[in-house]
């Protein structure tokens, strides 16, 4: 989850305001995975009005598309909206190595809040 939201594991940058583990990520991991569904993953060949280019990054959430493009000898970037390109070449999917990810991702997580839990108790003390 946390790597779909472009997140460090982190247990201090992964709280949220509420000052619990987790929570914030739960919530919207079923928005970030739909939209990702949408959006083109990094490394795609993909066509725009100014021509290809390959998908350096995405904003999720504003459904924005950060192009590379090679020219002359030079490199340069350009955001669009995802509705304004055309995926040409997508990348491999590994789609066993992303679910072996977020079982990964999810163990640390909950190993995270454990931990969270635990130091809130003895403060608590």
């Amino acid at each position: 989850m946390a790597k779909e939201q472009n997140l460090s594991l982190n247990p201090t940058k992964i709280s949220g305001n509420c000052g619990r583990l987790m929570c914030c990520l739960k919530y919207e991991h079923e928005v970030y995975s739909d939209k990702l569904k949408a959006l083109p993953k990094i490394g795609a060949e993909v066509k725009t009005a100014d021509g290809t280019g390959e998908v350096a990054s995405v904003e999720t959430l504003k459904e924005m598309v950060r192009v590379r493009f090679h020219e002359n000898g030079e490199t340069y970037f350009k955001k669009y909206s995802a509705k304004d390109i055309v995926v040409v070449k997508d990348v491999a999917k590994n789609e066993d190595k992303i679910e072996t990810e977020n079982e990964e991702d999810l163990k640390e997580l909950e190993k995270l809040e454990k931990l969270d839990k635990q130091e809130k108790s003895n403060h608590n003390i």
